[in-house]
């Protein structure tokens, strides 16, 4: 009588490794709802029982318990078998409002209905070219936020925590010692100025932004104490561009445009600059093909949110050649983006 052999029961890796992508966004969709219930502030230092936390975000225990035992398995939530309480781990602890590096912003943002929307009608941006939420908003993603504040809150607040860790990044990797005036162009409420500005006491910083964010920007800058040194003025960088300031940054801003919008900023930005101004665009920069990187990823929903993109070096370098200018360096940071530093050519 034959043998036959058993079959393994361990699936081949790349079986694995294909499952685990295809399930991957269950995943994301559980953080996404523990960050709307605020399940882990709930915790915070102090371990709880499902009961109270099933209380505490208007949840029924037995389903929330199921949740927090996926979540547990992933090392996100560990629990004590002794006082059946859930704790954060390490890892977890990044869900948290207060910890610096928390992912609670983007989680909230891309748990929203409106992303959820854009991503699951994919197909409609790949066959068009345009981005798929404006039929879901009625409009374009940013003049949509500007008319539904409490939506513009949570989108904002991801571009805020994002920000938090790229700032830190940009001031370790680009030299600002002999810089002496610095205009951050679509500089939000001023989180990246207020790091360069804390990093280099002698340096004066503006912010350049449309009316109703340049009224949240003054009120932060002064907040912090820094309203003496850093001016907030009101504009549109498609538009013009206040002149001659050393340095001007523009971060994480032309990835929200397509070729011909990124170009007219740029545009813009070298008529305002000096011979020997220097302009920052803090992007992430794409290896290219068949390479493994975040910026790929954000590239596909700039894609379906917004209708801009990631760029290659080869982009940035036709970008700047078009709008006059040249790059004289690309420095890597810590983070995704890198300082692109370009000079009039």
């Amino acid at each position: 009588m034959s043998q036959h052999p058993r079959p393994s029961s361990t699936p081949p890796p790349a079986a694995l490794i294909m499952t685990q992508m295809v399930y991957g966004f269950w995943v994301s969709r559980c953080l996404q709802i523990m960050a709307e219930l605020g399940i882990a502030d709930t915790i915070g230092d102090v371990p709880k029982t499902v009961e109270e936390l099933a209380k505490a975000s208007g949840t029924h225990a037995p389903a929330l318990r199921r949740m927090l035992r996926l979540l547990s398995g992933l090392g996100v939530l560990r629990k004590d078998e002794q006082t059946e309480c859930w704790g954060l781990t390490e890892l977890g602890a990044m869900l948290r409002k207060d910890n610096p590096g928390s992912v609670y912003g983007s989680l909230r943002a891309h748990g929203h209905l409106l992303s959820w929307q854009a991503w699951g009608d994919l197909k409609s941006s790949l066959t068009t070219g345009e981005p798929s939420v404006e039929k879901f908003m009625g409009d374009s993603f940013f003049n949509y936020l500007s008319a539904h504040p409490e939506d513009a809150a949570i989108f904002n607040g991801s571009m805020a925590a994002y920000q938090t860790l790229n700032a830190p990044a940009v001031v370790n990797a680009y030299d600002f010692s002999a810089v002496r005036t610095v205009m951050d162009v679509g500089g939000g409420t001023g989180t990246l100025i207020s790091h360069i500005l804390g990093a280099h006491p002698a340096i004066r910083g503006s912010i350049f932004e449309m009316p109703h964010v340049a009224a949240e920007a003054r009120e932060r800058l002064a907040s912090m104490g820094l309203k003496d040194r850093c001016d907030v003025v009101d504009g549109d960088f498609f538009a013009t561009i206040p002149q001659g300031q050393d340095v001007y940054i523009v971060s994480q801003i032309l990835h929200d445009w397509d070729d011909e919008k990124s170009l007219r900023i740029l545009a813009n930005i070298r008529q305002a600059m000096r011979p020997d101004s220097k302009l920052l665009i803090v992007e992430t920069v794409l290896p290219g093909d068949n390479a493994m990187h975040f910026g790929n990823l954000y590239d596909m929903a700039m894609l379906v949110l917004v209708g801009g993109q990631e760029r290659t070096e080869a982009e940035y370098v036709a970008l700047a050649r078009k709008a006059g200018m040249k790059i004289a360096n690309i420095l890597p940071t810590t983070m995704p983006p890198s300082v692109i530093e370009l000079v009039p050519a």
